[in-house]
């Protein structure tokens, strides 16, 4: 295995800056999108807090807040970054169909931003406890805005690892497979405890992600290989 992994990094042996154009090492350059994803990201959802629709249903109300959904709620973010910056380094064709799901679903998820604001309402104003999960919770909540929500990026985000870990060659085994679809379906499940989404966000991100997998992961291999 560590032979393995020592020969996949020498990929990018040699490598200087002035070759990233080449098309050994374009695909370097869709790391360029995550600049433009954020700047775009905030932009919106400061500009939604002034009128947005909010997004509720029946459903939201029967979910109870439970603070300790933040832990993977939280974990999302190094969840599908450690995906990525392992694929970049050790398996390059499922980080450049990786990166395409995340271009064209985060795409689509801020041009639905941009066009419909949306937001919540579902913040509690006091909490029952306090504890360790519920001063990680107050953080989350004082960093964020509860605009740009549907559909939601932490679905469409963490099914992406789940896509990206079925193709790879050394993640597709069953425990690993296990562990990472395990993780993806606690994050979708976080959203709606940490009371972060409704439940309809959910709902709406899935046709996102089946369309990310359908196009850069389910189509056959050589109909997409010109990055």
């Amino acid at each position: 295995m560590v032979e393995e992994l020592k020969k996949d990094f020498g990929y990018y042996k040699g490598f200087k800056l002035k070759y990233i154009t080449q098309p050994k090492y374009r695909h370097l350059l869709m790391i360029l999108f995550w600049p433009f994803y954020l700047i775009t990201f905030f932009t919106i959802e400061h500009l939604a807090l002034k009128d947005y629709h909010v997004i509720h249903c029946a459903l939201d109300d029967i979910i109870p807040f439970n603070e300790y959904f933040i832990i993977p709620y939280v974990i999302w973010y190094p969840f599908w970054i450690c995906m990525l910056f392992y694929t970049v380094f050790f398996e390059v064709e499922t980080f450049k169909k990786t990166m395409r799901y995340f271009i064209l679903t985060f795409s689509i998820s801020l041009c639905i931003y941009a066009l419909w604001h949306t937001g919540h309402n579902m913040w509690p104003a006091s909490f029952p406890r306090d504890n360790f999960c519920i001063w990680l919770v107050k953080r989350i909540y004082a960093a964020d805005c509860n605009t740009n929500i549907c559909p939601s990026d932490h679905v469409i985000g963490a099914f992406a690892v789940v896509f990206a870990a079925k193709d790879s060659k050394r993640l597709s085994n069953r425990t690993a497979m296990t562990v990472i679809i395990t993780i993806a379906i606690l994050i979708c499940f976080s959203i709606c405890f940490t009371k972060q989404h409704s439940a309809l966000d959910i709902l709406g991100a899935a046709p996102v992600v089946l369309l990310g997998y359908y196009v850069c992961f389910f189509r056959k291999k050589g109909n997409r290989d010109d990055l």
